[in-house]
């Protein structure tokens, strides 16, 4: 339960900064390359989630399935980012940027998943 508790307040971490701290400030139009890092942290936060939960129920979670759920949250992710943009009248980034994004937080969850399977 412990893990899972760790993995949710540093999923919240993520959120609060980017939401109120970085979108506010405009730093992601400043620092272009800001939008990685916070991806990646993003994907392993949800693979770091999903692993805590399966393991608190002791199922064992694949590679395969921890990247199904991390795509159906990704593209969750996206989708909000695409309805904040039209809702705001914010120019869309673009097929390469929603791209480039799920990419970046694919390398956050296996990189969470091999940190965790090798614990």
């Amino acid at each position: 339960m412990k893990q899972i508790i760790i993995s949710v307040l540093y999923l919240v971490i993520v959120f609060l900064v980017s939401q109120f701290i970085f979108e506010p400030s405009h730093l992601y139009y400043e620092l272009w390359w800001l939008d990685i890092p916070m991806h990646i942290m993003g994907g392993f936060g949800v693979a770091s989630l999903v692993v805590a939960v399966s393991e608190y129920y002791k199922k064992p979670v694949s590679l395969s399935k921890l990247f199904l759920v991390y795509a159906v949250v990704a593209i969750t992710w996206e989708v909000y980012e695409y309805a904040h943009d039209v809702v705001t009248y914010t120019t869309w980034n673009g097929w390469f940027d929603t791209v480039k994004d799920f990419i970046d937080g694919t390398i956050g969850m296996y990189l969470a998943y091999l940190l965790i399977k090798h614990k």
